[in-house]
């Protein structure tokens, strides 16, 4: 006699499904991140002004020329960075590469200067970044390396005026909103700018 066999099923096995992969942001066009209305009327006749105020102050120079394209373009990121929380390449790298080839033309002997100030403070503020993350993006080191190539020497001021505003501004911030605002998220950007146009016409 030959004993019985039982047939056993062969176990159920579910495919295995593929991890989904987040769909890598698109960059914003910049259209959609400037702003609009009254806030836009604001921030265009502040560039204007600050426009006009760099050939008043140097004349048809060099310097005006760096500060007709610099102050403009950090009025705009400014206004930006304040609502979007973002630096974009469309007006920080065109307004980096016209700035350098300003300064190489009108000031050749002193580019290599302002090229290591924008190299300075862009790698400290990109290393800065690294190392406390959540702290400043790729964005502000961008904008760091503009205004050392815009500013040369003039850059450790700005970036003095920059830290001494946002500082301030985060201790406003933790005076009317108490302690639950320390992870609130301040942009950087804006302060930037401020210190890049003060140190511009100071300087």
């Amino acid at each position: 006699m030959t004993a019985e066999t039982i047939p056993v099923p062969e176990p159920l096995t579910e495919p295995e499904t593929a991890p989904e992969v987040s769909p890598k942001a698109e960059p914003r066009p910049l259209r959609e991140l400037l702003p609009t209305g009254t806030p836009l009327i604001l921030t265009a006749a502040t560039a204007f002004v600050l426009f006009v105020a760099c050939f008043i102050e140097f004349g048809l120079h060099g310097r005006a020329l760096v500060g007709a394209v610099l102050c403009p373009a950090l009025v705009f990121l400014a206004a930006i960075d304040w609502k979007h929380k973002l630096l974009p390449n469309a007006i920080v790298l065109p307004a980096t590469l016209v700035v350098g080839l300003i300064v190489a033309a009108a000031a050749p002997g002193s580019f290599l200067t302002h090229l290591a100030y924008a190299a300075g403070l862009g790698g400290f503020f990109f290393l800065f970044g690294i190392i406390f993350a959540g702290s400043l993006g790729m964005g502000d080191a961008k904008l760091g390396f503009l205004l050392g190539l815009a500013l040369g020497s003039k850059t450790i001021g700005a970036a003095l005026i920059s830290f001494a505003g946002l500082l301030v501004a985060a201790l406003y911030v933790l005076a009317t909103r108490g302690t639950s605002a320390r992870k609130d998220a301040i942009p950087f950007g804006p302060f930037l700018a401020l210190g890049g146009i003060v140190a511009y016409f100071l300087s």
